[in-house]
């Protein structure tokens, strides 16, 4: 009799993840004719926040790149963008062939650990990105996002 193993059950979400396609993924960054949404004048951290809710992460980091980064708030910003641009990488990006993806996605996870060492989802996820990678007998991803 087969047994289910926590391994199986990684092996079996890496491969859903590889071949599940969400239809409304990267819709939430569009207006209905197809053209990015503006940015919205305002203070920073409207902005970042609007460019995280439309999943345009880039944009986002590019913008806090132009800060200073010891600024405490600055660095609160960078945290949450990274990890969520990492949790968006693991879970919808489907249009990103998953080979590059998790590898993208560790790297942000590990930059969120940089900034803030005890954040437990950063952690979470990378452990549990680097089992799945484990189970396969793979190389696990070096690299840390900038």
């Amino acid at each position: 009799m087969y047994r289910f193993t926590a391994t199986t059950a990684a092996v079996l979400f890496f491969l859903m993840m590889m071949t599940t396609a969400c239809s409304d993924a990267g819709s939430q960054n569009q207006s209905g004719d197809g053209e990015l949404q503006a940015v919205p004048d305002g203070p920073l951290t409207v902005q970042v926040q609007f460019l995280v809710d439309e999943d345009r992460y880039e944009e986002a980091l590019t913008k806090l790149r132009k800060e200073d980064g010891s600024n405490p708030e600055i660095m609160v910003m960078l945290r949450d963008t990274h990890l969520h641009y990492g949790t968006w990488l693991m879970y919808h990006a489907e249009m990103i062939h998953m080979t590059e993806r998790m590898p993208m996605a560790l790297a942000h996870f590990r930059r969120v650990l940089e900034l803030d060492p005890q954040n437990r989802q950063a952690q979470a996820n990378i452990r549990q990105i680097e089992d799945i990678y484990q189970s396969m007998n793979r190389e696990i991803p070096q690299g840390v996002a900038e």
